[in-house]
């Protein structure tokens, strides 16, 4: 239990990768690990494109490299293999995707032996790979345990399979942290006050509520909240429902749809060929790294000049001023009340009291103000999802925010890799969570409920606790 263990975040446009190492103390006492992102090429963020070649001396080319080339007509570029891996027919699409996978993990293996300070051994720690949670979750499974054991994994029974709203809630709660503690009995159980509370992230939604339940008082056992993760090809929604009478981290149900309502589809292809046809370019030109770059520019809406070739011309383009402006915000309004759309119903029932959004699409300005403003009208609390420092350091392994890249991207990953998910605990429930509230309790005699509920631990009348005099 508590062994080293690799969290991989298979993304349709990018994967994510962290390693934490084993997390067990030998003596009465506490033992802390980081689960650390690794850094393929200097870059969190690992481009899931395959291009296939005719130089038998390098047949397939993976990551950055293949990123930054633009090519040529006798290649083959393959960017959303994953969507067709789990495609449920059996056809040629699904086979090529069968093959794409069993190459990019036998690559991505590579990597990670060549990752320092040390290098990562596939055969001697625990892999976890993240994956939705739909009715197909086992089935999915099976088939990515199998391509990853033909490229060197060799043992299947070490890929085990994590449903991705829990791992992207444990990353975005605790930020890669892990304690586990080992009392005077032998007996070792994840700490959950060294998982979740931090100088930084003391005040996350999760310990707070804890600590008014357990502490103060001032609050019920139950505390549901809600994931938006918007991606390159669909968003999913994940409402998680923690019962604090349980035991780990409380997680107690788990549900969960995906539609397919992506970045790419319903917003980028779309603008780009107005664009196009406004302008005379072809986005074709550009490398995947190009226009991952200019799709960033892009969003910001500030003007910016576009180096592109109209009718063989090299030729500048405004973008982001006059009509162009408008047609982006026209876009990523029309974007963002489609996701609102599929958000709305979901927080029926058990509605969540805090809703956070992660994925690349959550970057996106326009789309994250138009949703936080839908957010809190409706009376939910919107959650900013920490962001991350300039990169710091040159190992290969890091904490998610020395990496230059945000939490919106690297919390499944480092969350993956969390104690929790090894601790034996009671069953999730996958559906709505049909849990029982608990009263919340009076104040001692003499107290009354403050007016800040417990929610401010620097409150000048309770000093934190809920009730005063």
């Amino acid at each position: 239990m508590f062994e080293p263990t690799l969290s991989i975040d298979l993304g349709a446009s990018y994967t994510k990768v962290a390693y934490r190492p084993a997390c067990l103390p030998s003596t009465a006492g506490t033992a802390t690990a980081e689960a650390k992102v690794l850094m393929v090429d200097n870059r969190p963020l690992i481009p899931s494109l395959a291009i296939r070649t005719r130089d038998p001396a390098q047949p397939w080319i993976f990551g950055r490299p293949a990123a930054a080339m633009n090519p040529n007509h006798e290649m083959q570029v393959f960017q959303n293999w994953k969507a067709n891996l789990f495609r449920p027919q059996n056809d040629k699409d699904s086979v090529t995707a069968a093959i794409i996978a069993h190459r990019f993990f036998d690559w991505l293996r590579l990597k990670l032996r060549q990752a320092t300070p040390v290098g990562i051994d596939v055969t001697q720690c625990q892999t976890r790979i993240a994956m939705p949670a739909f009715d197909t979750f086992d089935e999915n499974a099976v088939l990515l345990a199998r391509c990853m054991d033909l490229s060197g994994w060799n043992d299947p029974t070490l890929i085990l399979k994590v449903r991705e709203p829990h791992a992207n809630t444990l990353g975005l709660f605790a930020g890669g942290r892990n304690a586990v503690c080992r009392y005077a009995d032998g007996r070792c159980e994840v700490s959950l006050r060294g998982v979740f509370e931090d100088d930084v992230y003391q005040n996350n939604v999760y310990f707070r509520a804890l600590q008014q339940f357990h502490v103060w008082g001032v609050r019920g056992n139950l505390l549901t909240v809600m994931v938006v993760d918007i991606g390159a090809f669909t968003t999913d929604l994940a409402k998680l429902t923690f019962d604090f009478n349980a035991n780990a981290d409380g997680l107690r149900a788990i549900q969960q749809e995906s539609y397919a309502l992506g970045v790419i589809n319903e917003l980028d292809k779309p603008l780009i060929a107005e664009l196009e046809v406004r302008h005379g370019f072809s986005w074709s030109d550009f490398s995947f790294e190009a226009q991952e770059g200019y799709k960033v520019l892009l969003y910001q809406n500030q003007p910016w000049p576009l180096q592109a070739r109209v009718n063989g011309v090299p030729t500048t383009i405004e973008l982001g001023v006059g009509e162009n402006h408008e047609v982006v915000a026209k876009a990523t309004r029309q974007f963002a009340a489609a996701v609102w759309e599929k958000i709305a119903p979901f927080t029926a029932g058990e509605t969540p009291s805090h809703i956070y959004l992660t994925g690349g699409g959550s970057r996106i300005k326009a789309v994250a103000e138009a949703l936080r403003g839908k957010i809190v009208d409706a009376g939910m609390h919107f959650v900013t999802v920490a962001s991350g420092e300039a990169p710091i350091g040159t190992d290969d392994q890091r904490q998610w925010k020395h990496t230059g890249e945000s939490l919106q991207r690297l919390a499944t990953a480092v969350g993956g890799a969390s104690v929790i998910l090894q601790e034996a605990s009671a069953p999730v429930h996958h559906g709505p969570a049909g849990l029982q509230p608990q009263p919340i309790p009076e104040p001692p005699a003499g107290f009354r409920t403050c007016r800040c509920q417990g929610g401010n631990k620097d409150c000048c009348f309770c000093g934190g606790r809920g009730y005063c005099p």
